[in-house]
């Protein structure tokens, strides 16, 4: 077959291909997914009864603000990878929240250990909150697996870890809300469980050619 005859066939055989939304917007549409089903399971759980103290330590708000705004950038990071052409250092932007948010942890098993703090984060592993984390990070998951699935899949198995992160992160700030223990370390684990299955069963990347 001649080569011109080749284009043509091929040209006439081709699909049209859906463009995806960039990812700001693609980011938008998950926290419109994301956001009432983890307000939901909040309200359905229950406000904790010492939320209005809790909100005015400076340690509570810079921990819930740390998980948000590491919700936010791995979510964002985890759609822009999937975009052929963009650099693989988008995977460092969650970095400095998730650094926060891993240090007020740090911070409270510290003070935990050192009898300064009420025993949260050491106690045990609150094996009785697997139900409420489960559910929580049910649909925020689920939701950003399918966006993922979605893209061009040139470094899916990250795609899926920082996904994983931004669903953890958004689940452990809705938790802290409600939960009246911290529960981010069994969340971090329990996500890190779903997110490894996940990258076996669906994580393979579509080509190896990747973006510098």
């Amino acid at each position: 077959m001649r080569t011109e005859d080749l284009i043509a066939r091929l040209v006439a055989q081709a699909a049209p291909v859906r463009v995806l939304p960039p990812p700001s917007a693609r980011l938008l549409l998950w926290f419109a997914l994301a956001l009432p089903a983890v307000a939901v399971v909040t309200l359905a759980m229950g406000l904790r009864q010492d939320l209005a103290l809790r909100l005015g330590e400076p340690v509570f708000l810079l921990r819930l603000g740390a998980s948000l705004a590491t919700a936010v950038a791995a979510a964002l990071a985890g759609l822009a990878l999937g975009v052929p052409g963009r650099r693989r250092a988008w995977a460092l932007a969650p970095l400095l929240p998730l650094a926060l948010w891993l240090l007020s942890l740090g911070r409270q098993c510290l003070l935990e250990i050192r009898g300064e703090a009420a025993a949260e984060l050491l106690t045990g592993p609150h094996l009785h909150c697997l139900p409420d984390i489960a559910v929580m990070m049910g649909l925020p998951t689920i939701a950003m697996a399918i966006m993922v699935l979605r893209g061009a899949g040139l470094r899916r198995r990250l795609e899926l870890a920082l996904g994983g992160l931004a669903a953890a992160a958004l689940s452990n700030a809705a938790l802290s809300l409600a939960h009246p223990v911290d529960a981010g370390l069994l969340v971090l684990l329990l996500q890190g469980g779903v997110v490894a299955v996940l990258a076996l069963g669906m994580g393979r990347d579509a080509s190896l050619t990747e973006s510098r």
